[in-house]
């Protein structure tokens, strides 16, 4: 009798199991989203996971996981729970693969673009295939939200390729740099002027095939030029400083110019008024 009980109670048991091994698909979707939203969150939520992702193939590019339609999902259903238990020190890594110092001005600018001015760089790796890795340490009571990063890394024409939530709330973000591009910049076409207003940082301008650049400082500016030429990865190909006051200046264009940062190279109160920015072939 002893040995029957303990048969049904371990085929009801496999049961229970199998049944729940069911309710619960082990796909690449399934498996990342209870890697972002945590073990016990997918299994009390298991219902509702399944009616919101029926449709896998909403949340795929190319058999590739599609990251932001994902994340916006579990947001939208307050699945994506990113406050921590208390304010403590966690670390985000960050890799590329393509443009590594360009990918590092995008990621700096992106942080900032969402509010994070202070962090302590723990790690800046690059490899001669122009990979970047670069991890980050933060105080905060809340996780950096993905889904609020993927959206400003798109605008650069960045892809976030993987995200990994870790142990300690730590975090790991593969992205595509491949096609990066500068998105807060202002581009002067070929033989345009521009009137630039009063800037809250340098300004950051794109170009085309230009030789010359003419900068005009506006009346009552004291300008101490400080101009930095680079190519399109974003080596500097030539520096201008001048150590007196300017209303303007022309200036031969470096080849393979690509992007130019124009400033005050004492503070930006001296340009206050902005500046007027001409190119020319």
């Amino acid at each position: 009798m002893i040995k029957i009980f303990f048969v049904t109670f371990f085929l009801v048991f496999s049961l229970q199991a199998e049944v729940l091994t069911q309710n619960k698909p082990k796909n690449v979707l399934y498996e990342k989203i209870e890697n972002l939203i945590g073990t016990k969150d997918f299994n009390t939520h298991q219902n509702l996971i399944n009616l919101l992702f029926k449709k896998s193939d909403a949340y795929h590019i190319n058999e590739n996981l599609n990251y932001i339609p994902i994340l916006r999902q579990l947001k939208k259903n307050g699945l994506l729970k990113l406050r921590l238990n208390q304010p403590k020190e966690i670390t985000v890594e960050f890799k590329t693969n393509d443009d590594p110092i360009k990918s590092l001005k995008i990621l700096n600018d992106t942080l900032k673009s969402l509010g994070y001015y202070y962090y302590f760089t723990k790690q800046t790796q690059y490899d001669g295939a122009g990979n970047l890795i670069w991890s980050i340490r933060l105080k905060t009571s809340y996780a950096l939200d993905p889904l609020v990063l993927s959206l400003e890394l798109a605008r650069n024409e960045c892809k976030v390729i993987s995200i990994t939530k870790g142990a300690n709330d730590n975090w790991k973000y593969d992205i595509s740099t491949a096609h990066a591009n500068i998105s807060d910049t202002i581009f002067i076409d070929t033989n345009e002027k521009v009137v630039l207003q009063k800037p809250l940082k340098p300004y950051f301008i794109r170009i085309n095939e230009a030789k010359t650049l003419k900068i005009v400082s506006r009346v009552l500016n004291n300008w101490y030029p400080h101009i930095v030429f680079f190519d399109e990865h974003l080596n500097v190909l030539k520096t201008v400083k001048k150590d007196r006051v300017f209303k303007g200046l022309t200036i031969k264009i470096p080849q393979t110019s690509k992007y130019i940062k124009i400033t005050d190279l004492y503070t930006l109160i001296n340009i206050k008024r902005g500046l007027s920015i001409i190119t020319k072939e």
